[in-house]
């Protein structure tokens, strides 16, 4: 039985991933790739299972977001490490004016999942940080092979606005800036 199952596991990730290829990747001016995982500090964030659904869309329950900012990082990636206090202050900073921050961690292996875990307690990060274990939603926002950390702004009509992959040293500059200025329009 224990074999069927992990068949019928191994079939749908295929087909997921198959599927995830054929879709055109997360770029600026095109519908934002929908999706749903775990939340790493599900205590924190009131939830177990997040999707961007909550906040962009004609249905989406958060309606006071004025734009989600998503980040996809991993416990091996050093800017990503840097990253995620600045981007506590971002959400500290701007979340009563609309900012949504969500990062998706893409660790597979239960070592980096836990350094995740505990980058979360060391930052006392409070914006949900999602599991992408299997990496299907990282497939479908950053392809096969991307930098990280890879940004990305999403409106609430679920359009992309920004994307920025990797990292140089302009990059929290340039994001707070772009923040501000999608917060006052």
């Amino acid at each position: 039985m224990k074999l069927c199952s992990s068949i019928v596991a191994a079939l749908f990730l295929l087909t997921a991933a198959r599927a995830a290829a054929d879709e055109e990747l997360a770029d600026v001016n095109k519908p934002a790739p929908a999706f749903r995982l775990p939340v790493y500090n599900d205590k924190d964030v009131g939830q177990k299972f997040l999707g961007l659904d909550k906040f962009v869309g004609p249905d989406a329950p958060d309606k006071k977001t004025k734009v989600v900012l998503l980040s996809f990082m991993a416990s091996f990636c050093g800017p990503c490490k840097k990253e995620m206090p600045y981007l506590q202050s971002l959400h500290d900073k701007y979340k009563d004016a609309g900012l949504r921050v969500v990062m998706v961690s893409i660790d597979k292996e239960e070592e980096g999942q836990a350094k995740i875990a505990e980058l979360i307690a060391t930052n006392k990060v409070t914006f949900p940080v999602l599991k992408d274990r299997f990496n299907i939603v990282a497939r479908r926002w950053l392809g096969m092979q991307s930098p990280l950390p890879s940004l990305f702004l999403v409106k609430p009509d679920g359009v992309v606005s920004m994307v920025h992959r990797g990292y140089n040293d302009d990059a929290s500059k340039i994001l707070a800036e772009t923040v501000e200025k999608t917060l006052k329009n």
